[in-house]
Formats: structure tokens, C-alpha cells, sequence
């Protein structure tokens, strides 16, 4: 599987396929099929995981940064809840909205993002700050940030010190969640 499996609309124009060719293979029982408003997968066949994610991106477009559980279980993180939802960043000055599966936030605290299989992914810790920012039960709040510090990507330290340089909306559990994590001394 390579990257050109998702394709933008926009891409496949450029590249000189007409729209009539476009429409006919995106048809019911055609070759390819629209995920996204612009976004193809180019296959009839029901999307992965991994191109549900460079669809999310290429429908979010330039300087989108995956993050959240979705950007954690790309880089390896197991046991952690899936959604179906993919929480993707985008700089402040876009104004898509979020559609479908793909929840879009702007910021303008955008991570340096980590590259795995041609996607933009948020570092570990700012991706585990962003899902814990939005989850409210306490024990699958616990067992993210958890996960994340047993597997060694932070600690607990690194996440607080995260969360004070980013906005304080939604931190409080996550902030009192990590206090228990600290070390003992």
C-alpha cells in the first residue's frame, strides 16, 4: 500500500485525469470510491485504518497534524480505546470544518510533528493531552495517560508541564489524573 491510495480530488485533476473519468470510477460498484468532501481512496475495497488516516489528512490539508488516540496507536501505543473518530490540528488561519469521521481543531500551538507512514502525527505528548482533554470518564482518562507514561514516550512531569504551555480548557482532570501518576518521593 503506498501513499496514492488516498488522493485528493484537486491531485487527480492537476495530474491530468479528467472529471468525467473521476465520476465514472467513483460510481456505485466502481474502482474507487469518495471518503472525504475532495478525498479518494482509489479501491473499492472498505478503507484501513491507515488510509482513514491520510484521507483525514488530505482533507484537512498542508500543516494538519494528526493527534489524539488515533495519532498515539499509529506510533505504536496498544490497549487504548478507539473511537472511530480522528482528532486532526490545523493551523489557525483554515476554516474547514469537521465532517464525518474526521474532527477538526485549530490551534495556534501546532506540535512539530512526528512522520510515520507519510502522515504528520503529534508527539506523544501533545497527542495524549489532546484526547485526554476530551475524555470524560475517569478510569479510560486514567488509563490513557497511563499508558502512555508505562510505555515510557513521557512522564507524567513532561505531561503537566505540557498542559501549562496550552490552553487551560478541559486540563482539570487530566492535570489531577497525572498527579497521581508522579513519582513518590
Amino acid at each position: 500500500m503506498t501513499s496514492e491510495d488516498v488522493m485528493r480530488v484537486a491531485d487527480l485533476r492537476a495530474a491530468g485525469v479528467p472529471n468525467h473519468v473521476i465520476e465514472a470510477r467513483c460510481r456505485p460498484g466502481g474502482r474507487w470510491q469518495r471518503v472525504l468532501p475532495g478525498v479518494l481512496l482509489l479501491s473499492p475495497e472498505p478503507p484501513t485504518d491507515l488510509q482513514r488516516l491520510r484521507a483525514a489528512q488530505a482533507y484537512a490539508g498542508p500543516g494538519s497534524v494528526i493527534t489524539g488516540v488515533a495519532a498515539l496507536r499509529a506510533q505504536g501505543v496498544r490497549g487504548l480505546p478507539d473511537s472511530g473518530r480522528v482528532h486532526v490540528l490545523q493551523p489557525e488561519s483554515q476554516r474547514l470544518t469537521s465532517y464525518d469521521y474526521v474532527f477538526l481543531e485549530r490551534t495556534s500551538r501546532l506540535p512539530h510533528p512526528v512522520r510515520h507512514h507519510g502522515l504528520s502525527l503529534a508527539p506523544p505528548p501533545r497527542a495524549v493531552l489532546d484526547a485526554a482533554r476530551r475524555e470524560p470518564n475517569p478510569l479510560r482518562l486514567h488509563h490513557l495517560l497511563a499508558a502512555v507514561v508505562r510505555a515510557g514516550l513521557c512522564t507524567a512531569q513532561v505531561l503537566l508541564t505540557e498542559l501549562d504551555a496550552g490552553s487551560r480548557r478541559g486540563t482539570a482532570a487530566p492535570r489531577a489524573t497525572l498527579r497521581t501518576l508522579l513519582p513518590t518521593t
